[in-house]
């Protein structure tokens, strides 16, 4: 049996992910949002116009929870939903004014983090490390064609 002081690459990546997060969380307490809505906020504005469906593979989220957090950032005034006219089953999701100002002032603050968490590692690292943190995810099943961040 394995100490959990032992490094493994599965502790580890969890491990980089918790410390991820909890910067970004605390990065984005000003703004009243959480990782996950910045998350999708981003890849509204990415793929403007876009179906709640696509949302959910996109951003890797089941339909129950982007649909609560789509309540949430309307509620906040950062995204709206209007029917699909071409399919009245779907709806397109939209960011307002607000959500796209707040998109570019978040974005800049998350490239500074970016070169925080990047930092010392030189560029023939960081192309690797990209190549083998999807390689990873390949193994794991996950679509690396729709991630965005």
């Amino acid at each position: 049996m394995s100490s959990c002081d032992e490094i493994s690459i599965p502790r580890l990546i969890y491990r980089t992910a918790q410390t991820m997060t909890l910067h970004a969380e605390k990065a984005l307490k000003p703004y009243d949002l959480t990782a996950e809505q910045f998350h999708l906020l981003k890849n509204i504005f990415e793929n403007t116009p876009l179906c709640q469906n696509q949302l959910c593979e996109i951003g890797h989220k089941s339909a129950a929870n982007v649909t609560r957090i789509l309540d949430r950032l309307e509620k906040k005034g950062f995204a709206k939903r209007e029917k699909n006219p071409a399919d009245r089953r779907s709806t397109l999701l939209f960011l307002t004014a607000q959500g796209k100002e707040l998109v570019h002032e978040v974005s800049s603050l998350f490239e500074s983090f970016t070169e925080l968490l990047t930092k010392g590692i030189p560029e023939q690292d960081k192309a690797q490390l990209t190549q083998l943190l999807l390689k990873v995810q390949d193994n794991l099943g996950t679509s690396t064609k729709t991630y965005q961040s």
